[in-house]
Parts: C-alpha cells; structure tokens; sequence
C-alpha cells in the first residue's frame, strides 16, 4: 500500500522491492469488498489504453476513493498500532536532504513534519494545515501565507513564520545537501516576515507548481534545527515537528517507531492510532513469513507471492488483499536503467539503443512480474495526458543490436567474444539493489543477451546506503531503481542538466532542446498548453535513451482485517484515519479510552 507521500514536491527514490508502496489509484472508483483484486485477466494491455479506461467515466456519481475491508460501525476507537515493513533503513529522516529517500517521507511526512497546506484526501483541493490561508497575486510572483496561531511544535514551541523563513534559507543554503529540493525554489527573491504568523515569498519568475511547492515543504523548527549542523546534526535521525505524531525510537536495522502526539495542536484531525511502528525486513519472503504470524500488519506482496501464497484460504482468512492499476495524473512510478554518459562507453547513441534492444522487456514483464505493469517509454506516470502514448518500446531485437554495436564501431578484433573499440572492452558493472528477486533475475537474463551479443557485463547488487552513496558521487556505470512521480511533475530535478552534478540528473542527460522545453513547461500555467511541450519531451529522452525505461508495475498489498476505516485514495492510503475496535485492539493499553488491547510486543 502507497502510504501517502509528501505528493507536491520532490520525485523519490523507490528501491525495486516488496513494500507497502506502488503506482496509487487517482481515478474514483466504487468501493472494493474485502478481497477484492484486480487480477492480470483484465488488466489493460498498453498505455493508450490505461489512459482511455481511466479518463472514461465509469459512473455518474464517482466515488472518490477505495474502501478495503471494512468502513466499522459506531463511534471510531482509540488505541493500537500498525506494525509496518521497511525493505529498507533511510539513510536520514530529515526529508529534504538529499541523502533522504521515499522511506524517511513515508514515515515523517505529514505524522512528524507538517506543511503549510495540504491535500484533502477526497477532494484533492488545497486545504489549510499550518498556514489557515494564503493569497496568490495575479502576476503570480507573490505568495502570503498566514499560519494558524495555534499551531505548535510537539514540544509546546508555537509555529511561526520565522520557522518557515529558516526552512526556505535551510534549502536554498550551498552548504546544505539540498540540491534535489533547492531546484524547485531557485527563483524566490526574498521570504519577508511581516509578523510572527505572516510569511511573504516572493519570485523572480513565475512557476506553475509555486503553490504546490512552498505548501508542501516541511516546516522545521528553527530552535532545534537552526542549532548545529543542518546536514549532520542528531536531529536528522531524532526528528522534531508540529505534526500528530512524535518520534520515540531508532534502532538501528531493527525499527523506527512514532507514538501519538499527546499535545497535537489540530484538534480536528487528531489520529486513532496509538504508534507507528516499521520495522527493517530486507529480505521478500522472510517479510511474508513475519506477516502470517501476525508480526506485522501491512506488507507489499511480489508479484510471485501475491499469485501464490496470497490466493490461499490460509491468506484470505490473515488479510485484506488489494491491488490498484496505474492511474492518471498523481503520484506513479517507473523503474528504469540509467546510464552514466560521463563513461565513454554509453555517449554514443547508438549504443544505449542497442542496450536497450538486447533486453526482452515484454518477456520478462509476462514471465517474472506475472503481467502487472506496462512496459514504459518516458519519464512521465504512464497513465497522465503528459505522457506521450504514441511514443512504442523499443523492441528486443538482438540482430538489429548487433548492427547498430557495429555501426558505432564495436567489433571482436581479438576473437575473445568481447567487442571492443580503440583498445576499450565492452564491459561494464550494472548495480542493482540487493535482495530484489525480479530485478536479479532480469539481470540474469539481460546479462545472458548481452554475452551473446559480445558484451560483458558484471551483475553488482548492492544495499540501499551503498547503492545511494553511488548514485550521489556518480560511481557506476549502470543502475537500476524506480522513480516515484508526484503531482503535477516537474521533470527538471531528474533531466534538466544544471542537475547533472547537484542533483537527480544521474546518468548526466544533457539536450539544449530538452532544457528550454523543461524551462518553458515551467512557467506555463495553462495544462493544455504544457502538454505537448512534455510530449515533445518525452520524444528526445525516448530517442537519446539516457535510461532504458523499464516498468511501471502495479501495487500489490495486503492489510490486517483488524483496521476500519482504510481507504486508499488518489495519493494513496491514509494511515491517521484507520482505528480498530476495541475488542480487536492487539497492542498498546487501548488508547485515551482504556480498551482490552493486550500488552504484546510486535516480533516477542
């Protein structure tokens, strides 16, 4: 399940494994009865036809989300937890660094940290949160945001605009590894804090996510945060906000665990449950097996898992099983393989084609992946107008691979079965992250292609610290990982080549004419006039093929049958919503209201 991230901002980083997170539903749909899947029979079998079935009414009166399991009868119940996987520990949880990752978001955002404003869950309108109003002048250049004067930090320090000006210069600041988030607020001029409650940004040029953007950044509190160093200091691991939640604990490569804040400040938005816990579970099927004894409750299935162990009247009797298609225009994802274009072997063009051709995605989509996904030709969520359906995969062609190697001059002068091109083998290490079991064996297989077609390559699996330590200082040759694609993107953080050093432009992607389109996507207000702008986009990447584009692979979940009320909505799934009765209650003292929960402890 997608626990909703912070959907406005940043494009995250996702590790190719099991987890509770996946392309959200965005389309209403009617509510799903307990166990109801989506099966591979009836998905659709293309892109253009995700986007036919989803831009296509599906009733009259649309309901605006997903129930799974049961809505709960009576007055909701405090207490209990939701015991939670992580496939992988966050390097920090301070979330606009750049070393902070899809996992720190999940767990701080919007329970730790809080935004100015948010979105409601059924509306997808902006909502107050922090700030209780805002204005926008007509040229769009000037923001004011008014905070809310009961809004304080969990420990009873009010919230003011001083905090929010200390968060904008935090990110703009060259000494702080914010480059990733810094982008998207390049153009303010000046933050003016007219009075404690009064914030005034405003911009050089206009932006069409400017709102979106300054709304959704995490407020820190400047007495905590403004105290040693932002990059480094024991709050990045011990976090501090204004949010329903507080941090409690940190163990290292075991859990990460937040209570209720007792003292939250937004008594109309007050959560049920008592924690959240998550614990670090790296590998698949340990994960499961921990799930079917009751030591968590929410778990992400692998397409293998979810067609056998989750059809069994063993599972249907633990859980709540889900699955959502790829849907338009909100938070969705693709993986993909980068190449480093700052190694001579892959600036040729005609070699990352070729690259591309010697892998049979179609087959490994069916054989390994059970059919739950699209293959992906652009940066954009397959299932929004942005992407350009008429855009086909390049097909597996290993013949026509072979030509093309040629034809850039990649010949077995020495009869050793490795091409090579002025005294340079063909050969390369490709990092994938450890203890994905499809990603292994799509590299098994594409490494078997590319032998045949005289290429060595070498499979490097790596653990998630190392494998962001080598994306940061640019250390591989070729990666593969996901991108999770927020609302209303903005693809300068990962292409726009001012990013190719500080930044998510990893592979070192660099075209004068994608830049200026990326530039003017940006100060277009009208959508339907940005579109063809990222559809012209999405031609130049699918023709440079800086990455192989890979998947965009349906969500696979499952719930405990104890918790009510847990709908999954456009951004995902919102955990401050869900309660369990008290007669279900499994941990804890059964909240403010004192109910029969049981004393355990998840994993004794």
């Amino acid at each position: 399940m997608r626990i909703i991230l912070p959907s406005f901002v940043l494009i995250y980083l996702v590790l190719l494994v099991a987890a509770c997170s996946g392309p959200p539903s965005s389309a209403p749909e009617t509510p799903l009865a307990p166990d109801t899947v989506q099966t591979p029979s009836t998905k659709p079998d293309s892109v253009a036809e995700v986007q036919s079935a989803l831009t296509a009414p599906t009733q009259q009166t649309k309901i605006i989300a997903d129930l799974v399991g049961e809505k709960g009868e009576g007055e909701p119940a405090d207490g209990d937890w939701v015991v939670s996987r992580l496939a992988v520990e966050p390097p920090v949880l301070n979330v606009v660094l750049d070393t902070a990752d899809a996992y720190a978001a999940r767990i701080c955002y919007y329970n730790i940290f809080e935004t100015l404003i948010r979105l409601d869950n059924r509306t997808l309108q902006a909502a107050p949160s922090l700030a209780e109003s805002w204005e926008i002048s007509e040229d769009h250049l000037t923001y004011t945001f008014h905070l809310n004067k009961s809004a304080t930090f969990s420990d009873g320090t009010p919230v003011t605009a001083h905090d929010v000006k200390f968060t904008l210069d935090a990110i703009l600041n060259p000494k702080n590894e914010t480059a990733d988030l810094r982008n998207y607020i390049q153009d303010i001029q000046s933050a003016d804090v007219p009075d404690d409650h009064t914030i005034v940004i405003r911009c050089s040029k206009p932006y069409f996510r400017h709102l979106i953007v300054f709304g959704d950044l995490p407020i820190f509190p400047r007495h905590i945060y403004g105290q040693g160093d932002f990059n480094t200091g024991e709050f990045n691991r011990k976090p501090v906000g204004s949010g329903p939640y507080v941090f409690e604990t940190w163990e290292t490569n075991n859990q990460i665990v937040l209570r209720r804040n007792p003292n939250y400040w937004d008594t109309s938005r007050l959560p049920h449950l008592e924690k959240f816990v998550w614990r670090v579970i790296t590998d698949d099927d340990s994960a499961l097996e921990v799930f079917m004894r009751g030591d968590l409750d929410s778990i992400g299935l692998t397409p293998e898992q979810w067609h056998t162990r989750g059809e069994t009247p063993e599972f249907a009797a633990r859980a709540n099983r889900f699955t959502t298609l790829s849907r338009p225009g909100y938070v969705g994802g693709y993986s993909y393989i980068a190449w480093n274009q700052r190694r001579p072997l892959f600036q040729d063009k005609k070699v990352r084609h070729a690259l591309t051709m010697l892998l049979d995605r179609e087959t490994i989509l069916r054989e390994v992946f059970y059919g739950l996904g699209i293959v992906v030709t652009g940066p954009e969520f397959s299932g929004s107008p942005e992407y350009d359906a008429s855009v086909t995969p390049i097909p597996f062609d290993p013949a026509g691979a072979k030509t093309l190697l040629s034809d850039a001059g990649w010949k077995d002068s020495n009869n050793d079965g490795v091409l090579d091109k002025d005294g340079a083998r063909f050969e390369f290490g490709y990092v994938i992250p450890a203890n994905s079991h499809e990603y292994e064996v799509l590299a098994t297989v594409y490494q078997e292609q590319l032998k045949k077609a005289g290429i060595a390559m070498t499979v490097l699996p790596r653990e998630w610290g190392s494998l962001i330590d080598s994306l940061t200082k640019r250390a591989f040759d070729a990666i593969t990982l996901q991108w999770a694609i927020p609302i209303d993107s903005d693809p300068y953080q990962v292409w726009h080549s001012s990013q190719a050093e500080q930044g998510s432009n990893y592979p070192g992607f660099k075209n004068a004419e994608a830049d200026q389109l990326m530039e003017d996507i940006r100060v277009e207000f009208d959508r339907s006039k940005r579109i063809p702008m990222f559809h012209r986009f999405h031609q130049i990447v699918a023709d440079e093929q800086p990455y192989t584009f890979l998947f965009n692979i349906y969500t696979l979940g499952a719930l405990d049958k104890r918790f009510r009320n847990v709908y999954v909505y456009a951004q995902g799934a919102d955990p401050r919503e869900w309660w369990v009765p008290h007669d279900l209650q499994k941990y804890g003292t059964g909240g403010s209201t004192g109910g029969p929960a049981a004393q355990a402890q998840p994993g004794a």
